[in-house]
């Protein structure tokens, strides 16, 4: 009667130690890289009564007769299987695609091993996992380098001093001009923007982070050292200082003449009709420039004007022509408008006046007129600013030290290469992952912090490259997911929460059965 106590004893602790471990795995849904356990009994012992017998020719065999005492904790194992991917924004992070672990290391040299990859660089260049221990493999440059169990620090090259220089061929008038410009040293900033535009003077200022130089349009630059005097002309002027840019050097191997490619004037022409005849009337600038190619003018119809007037409005000119006017009345508005300015002075012609009379009165200029005036330039130089545009100096930088702060990018390979992109350097090696595979890892023991540790039952851990030796590939920019299935758990808890019922009720009627024992006695 006793022994059947000590059966449903045993069957409840057995029963509540299987809860424990379904209570942890769904506690460990969502953790990362984290490993269901699997619980199962084993029979405690048997007390023969009748030991089996063998049969003879005249009786036959007996089988032996046993009781059981309960059951006991057999073994609590891992299932290793490979879980699901959760993509995360971090490129470190990283989850094995295979079989294999992560290796760590913390401060006191203990490694362990690890399924969760949420990894990070510290201040110091370190790789480190969400613990702050090291990750483990190969720093810098792995090619041709085995399996490691070395911390990975990632180690940036520094920066050397180097001017921002700007290199480009003109081409003008059927030649080729190869122009070069370069700062005096390294720009703080690692580049700058130079623009170039034609003015009254030489003069410079700062837009943002972007030199304006003006070259004076009435000088005659007939050497690339003028040019390169007027733009520190320019900057002296207009009071720009940039240390560690300033004087840019500016070269042009060589230039054409300055009468090779004479000045020229804009002009432009406008048709004129009163539906029948047509006339065109040509407007030109007295003076060549640049700066008649922003020109604009406007011919319109002033009705119940009294004479024909013209106006300036910055770059524009509107021509009000009123009945009768002619070629002469427009000639002499525009030179009243245009007064000492030799900028606005123009010059009006007609290929075939009389048919301008003819219409210029009544309403044939009902709809407005209007065109721009093109083609001026002051000298080479003029278009050349136009050539020029702007400059963006590149590739000037000043010394320093560099981190992983300092790259544009990183990327990891699937066999665990860390690949850096630099702005200076280009593609940089970083370092690389290693992992490491057990011949039993289900023997790993469980330390906790989602870490697995050596034991004599797993064997020793055999270094491997990602992706070789049939090892787990990495994959970069993902965690991967508990393996726990709820509707296994659920099932299981639903069976060991009747095992546990079933058990106590072996104890309820024992204890039943001994008082009855007991009550024999009245």
């Amino acid at each position: 009667m006793v022994r059947s106590l000590f059966s449903g004893v045993s069957g409840l602790k057995t029963h509540q130690q299987k809860m424990d471990v379904i209570g942890n795995n769904i506690a460990n849904v969502n953790t990362t890289g984290f490993k269901t356990s699997v619980t199962t009994f084993q029979e405690v012992y048997y007390q023969t009564k009748k030991n089996g017998s063998a049969g003879s020719a005249v009786q036959g065999g007996v089988n032996p007769s046993q009781v059981g005492y309960g059951t006991k904790l057999g073994a609590i194992g891992q299932i290793m299987g490979q879980s699901g991917f959760t993509y995360s924004d971090s490129v470190y992070d990283c989850a094995l695609s295979g079989d294999g672990f992560f290796q760590v290391m913390d401060e006191a040299g203990s490694i362990f091993y690890t399924r969760a990859g949420v990894f990070s660089v510290d201040s110091a260049g370190n790789l480190v996992d969400s613990n702050g221990n090291m990750v483990l493999g190969v720093s810098g440059d792995a090619t041709g380098v085995e399996a490691s169990s070395n911390r990975i620090t990632f180690v940036v090259p520094e920066v050397l001093d180097n001017e921002a220089s700007y290199s480009k061929d003109i081409n003008y008038n059927g030649s080729t001009y190869p122009l070069s410009v370069s700062a005096a040293t390294a720009t703080p900033d690692g580049n700058m923007s130079v623009g170039f535009i034609v003015g009254d003077s030489d003069y410079a200022y700062l837009s943002g982070s972007k030199l304006i130089v003006q070259l004076n349009k009435n000088n005659e630059y007939t050497t690339a050292e003028e040019v390169e005097d007027a733009i520190t002309r320019a900057c002296e002027n207009g009071g720009v200082d940039i240390p560690g840019v300033l004087p840019l050097s500016f070269e042009l191997e060589t230039i054409p003449p300055a009468d090779e490619v004479p000045a020229t004037v804009a002009s432009n022409t406008m048709t004129v009709s009163n539906g029948t005849d047509e006339a065109n009337l040509t407007f030109t600038t007295t003076l060549p420039g640049d700066y008649a190619n922003n020109f604009t003018i406007t011919l319109r119809y002033a009705k119940n004007a009294d004479e024909t007037v013209a106006k300036w409005n910055d770059n524009g000119l509107t021509i009000s022509v009123c009945d009768g006017a002619t070629l002469a009345d427009i000639q002499a508005a525009v030179n009243k408008a245009a007064g000492d300015n030799e900028k606005y002075q123009l010059t009006v012609e007609s290929d075939d006046w009389d048919d301008v009379a003819s219409a210029l009165p009544g309403d044939f200029l009902e709809v407005n007129g209007k065109v721009g005036l093109t083609g001026g330039s002051n000298n080479f130089y003029s278009d050349m600013v136009e050539l020029l545009g702007n400059i963006k100096l590149t590739d000037g930088r000043v010394q320093a030290e560099q981190t992983v702060k300092d790259l544009d990018s990183v990327y990891i390979n699937e066999d665990g290469t860390v690949y850096g992109v630099h702005a200076v350097h280009g593609i940089i090696m970083l370092g690389r992952i290693d992992i490491v595979t057990f011949e039993n890892p289900n023997g790993l023991e469980q330390v906790g912090s989602s870490y697995w540790r050596e034991t004599l039952s797993s064997g020793e851990p055999h270094l491997n490259i990602a992706g070789e030796n049939g090892s787990a590939s990495i994959v970069s920019g993902a965690l991967e997911m508990s393996n726990v299935d709820l509707s296994q758990e659920f099932s299981d808890m639903i069976i060991t929460q009747r095992g546990f019922q079933a058990n106590s009720r072996i104890i309820t009627t024992s204890d039943t059965m001994l008082e009855e024992i007991v009550n024999l006695k009245r």
